[in-house]
């Protein structure tokens, strides 16, 4: 196991989570990233993401750590900070998987492709990084806060899927 570090998830409402873990995974902009301990220092803007922190087990009685748990969270953008004290997800939105009404993500996500008027996406909806196949080029910062508003089709077929992604259920129906 890693070394562990100090990790918080938190939204103007609440802290989600404030612990220790041995790794922290999210989507920037600038594409797929992990921290763990003793990370160089970054701060970068979260996509309409999954979260996921390998949470620290328990200690046992006989004072070895338990196996880690995966905490998930699906969060609709926002900030990640990183320095030697951790990593801090600062989100607009965010909720925890065991939180999330799978059936009203499925609901939202089918309201949403009906404003498109067109059938499901074939794709997740995730944005490939620069140099993947097909020849994506990485989002723009512009792009990202686009498909973020709350009035886009595109970014309430996004947000569903993460919840959906989040939560542990497909976003097929």
């Amino acid at each position: 196991m890693g070394t562990p570090f100090h990790v918080e998830l938190v939204t103007p409402e609440r802290v989600l989570f404030s612990g220790e873990a041995d790794e922290v995974s999210l989507r920037t902009v600038e594409g797929e990233i992990s921290f763990l301990a003793r990370h160089e220092d970054y701060v970068g803007v979260a996509d309409v993401t999954v979260v996921r922190i390998a949470v620290l087990g328990d200690v046992g009685a006989d004072g070895t750590e338990g196996t880690p748990t995966e905490l998930r969270a699906a969060v609709h953008g926002g900030l990640v900070h990183v320095n030697r004290e951790g990593v801090v997800v600062l989100a607009g939105v965010a909720e925890l998987a065991s939180e999330i009404d799978v059936d009203r993500a499925r609901r939202a996500l089918a309201a949403a492709e009906g404003q498109l008027g067109a059938a499901p996406p074939a794709t997740t909806g995730e944005v490939e990084p620069s140099g993947t196949a097909g020849g994506a080029e990485r989002p723009t910062l512009e792009a990202v806060l686009a498909l973020a508003a709350a009035d886009s089709p595109q970014a309430a077929i996004r947000r569903a899927q993460v919840r959906l992604e989040a939560s542990g259920a497909t976003a097929r129906r």
